[in-house]
C-alpha cells in the first residue's frame, strides 16, 4: 500500500537492530563458517521486505553474527544490512552456556559495537527488536528516538524455564521496559507486561507479518487423520504433552499421524524419541527436522490439524502461519495465545500441560470434518487481515511518524 503524498511522507531513515540469518544474504557476505542450523527470523524478514518496497522508508538493518570475521555492509532486497561481528574473538563462536560473558557483562561490548554503527548511519529513528539481548539496550543507548518491539517475554519464560541466562536477562528486560517510551506489542499478554512495568509507555498494537507463501496455499478438508506440530524441540513448546495426548488419540483413531517440524537436539530431543518408542507410537510419529517456509506451507496442506500445546508463549509465528494457511488449530490457553485464537470460532484452546484435554480436543476435531472446515475458514479470514505484510508495514510507518512528530515537533509561528 503506497502512502498518500503529503509533507509528512518524506523518506524516513530507520535503523533496525534485529536478529537476521546472515547466510541468507546471498554472496554479499563473507562468512567465516556456516551454521548447521539456524532460526530464519521470518517475522523480521517479512516486515523488512515490506518496508523496503515503500518509497517513504530508507531501511538499514543492523544485526550481530558469530559467523563473520569482521564487520560488513551489503545492500540486499532494497535494504542496507550492517553485519556486526559478535562472540568470542578469534574463534568466531558464541559464548558458551557455561560462561555466558555477554550476559554477565550486560551485553556491554555488543551495545558499544551496535551504537558505533548507528552513529555512522545517523538514522531518524531506531527500532530495536526484542528485549532478550543487546538490541533493545542499544536502541535506548543510541540517544535517538527509538521504538522497541516486544518479542518473547523473558520474565515470563523464566517462570517455566528457570535457567541461568533467563534469570539474569529478565532484569535487563525489565530495565529496558522501564526506560523506554515507545513499544510495539501484539497481544494482551505483552501489553499487560509492558503496562505493568511502565504505565506511561506508548504502546502500538502491531502484529507480525507472515511470509507471503502462507497466503498462496489453500487448505482443504481430507479424510486422513494427520496432525502437524511446528516449533523448536524445546520443552516449553509442549511437544511432550502432544506425544502423550497422541497416545490417547490413537485409542480412538488408530491411524492417526503426527508430523513434527522443528530443529533441536541434545538430551531433550533424545527423550522425545524414547517417549515415542515407549508409547508404541513409532509408526504414528515422524520427526522431519527444520523446514523452510515453502516446505512448511506444503505440510500445512497435507495435515488436517495444527497443534501447539506450549507451556508459555506470546504470539507464536508457527500458530499465525497455520491460521493464515486456513488450518484448524488447537493451542494452549496460555500467554498471548488467547489474543490470537477465539475459542470455538478460529480454533480451540486447551489447558496447558493437560494431555487428556488435548487428546479429547484433537479426537473431536479429527472426527468432525465440518467443524475443521468452519474453524479453518474463520482462522484464515481473521489471520490474513491481521498478518498481511503490507498492512503491518503501514501500521509500523504510522508508528514511526507519530514518534518522530512527538520527539521532533515542527517549529510554530
Amino acid at each position: 500500500m503506497t502512502p498518500p503524498a503529503s509533507s509528512s511522507s518524506r523518506k524516513i531513515r530507520v535503523a533496525w537492530l534485529a536478529p537476521y540469518a546472515v547466510q541468507d544474504l546471498a554472496s554479499g557476505i563473507q562468512l567465516s563458517r556456516r551454521p548447521s542450523a539456524y532460526h530464519a527470523c521470518s517475522w523480521i524478514v517479512n516486515l523488512s521486505r515490506a518496508l523496503a518496497r515503500r518509497p517513504d522508508v530508507d531501511l538499514h538493518l543492523i544485526t550481530e553474527s558469530v559467523y563473520v570475521a569482521q564487520n560488513q555492509t551489503v545492500r540486499h532486497d532494497g535494504i542496507t544490512f550492517h553485519v556486526v561481528r559478535q562472540g568470542v574473538p578469534v574463534i568466531h563462536r558464541g559464548f558458551p552456556v557455561w560462561c555466558p560473558l555477554d550476559v554477565l557483562t550486560g551485553f556491554r561490548s555488543s551495545v558499544a559495537a551496535l551504537t558505533r554503527t548507528l552513529r555512522a548511519i545517523e538514522p531518524d529513528l531506531v527500532h530495536g527488536h526484542g528485549t532478550e539481548a543487546a538490541y533493545g539496550k542499544a536502541a535506548l543507548a543510541s540517544g535517538r528516538p527509538c521504538l522497541i518491539s516486544i518479542q518473547g517475554i523473558i520474565t515470563e519464560y523464566y517462570k517455566t524455564n528457570p535457567d541461568f541466562r533467563f534469570r539474569i536477562v529478565r532484569h535487563f528486560e525489565q530495565d529496558q521496559v522501564r526506560r523506554g517510551k515507545y513499544f510495539t506489542c501484539r497481544t494482551s499478554f505483552d501489553t499487560g507486561f509492558v503496562s505493568a512495568v511502565n504505565p506511561a509507555a506508548r504502546i502500538f498494537q502491531i502484529h507480525e507479518a507472515m511470509n507471503p507463501v502462507f497466503f498462496e496455499g489453500e487448505w482443504r478438508v481430507q479424510d486422513e487423520p494427520h496432525v502437524l506440530f511446528v516449533g523448536g524441540l524445546q520443552e516449553r513448546k509442549g511437544i511432550r504433552t502432544l506425544i502423550l495426548a497422541l497416545a490417547e488419540v490413537k485409542r480412538a483413531i488408530p491411524a492417526v499421524k503426527l508430523s513434527v517440524i522443528g530443529g533441536g537436539g541434545g538430551e531433550f530431543a533424545q527423550s522425545l524419541h524414547a517417549l515415542v518408542a515407549e508409547l508404541g507410537l513409532g509408526a504414528n510419529v515422524q520427526f522431519l527436522g527444520q523446514k523452510n517456509a515453502d516446505e512448511i506451507g506444503a505440510w500445512h496442506r497435507r495435515a488436517q490439524l495444527f497443534v501447539l500445546p506450549s507451556d508459555n508463549e506470546n504470539s507464536p509465528n508457527a500458530l499465525a502461519e497455520a491460521m493464515v494457511s486456513g488450518m484448524p488449530v488447537i493451542a494452549s490457553n496460555v500467554g498471548g495465545i488467547p489474543s490470537m485464537v477465539e475459542p470455538g470460532q478460529t480454533g480451540l484452546l486447551v489447558e496447558v500441560r493437560n494431555p487428556v484435554a488435548l487428546a479429547e480436543a484433537m479426537t473431536r476435531l479429527l472426527q468432525d470434518p465440518a467443524q475443521r472446515a468452519r474453524l479453518g475458514a474463520n482462522a484464515r479470514a481473521v489471520a490474513r487481515e491481521r498478518h498481511l505484510p503490507e498492512s503491518v508495514a503501514d501500521a509500523t510507518v504510522k508508528a514511526y511518524r507519530e514518534i518522530l512528530a512527538k520527539e521532533n515537533p515542527s517549529p510554530t509561528g
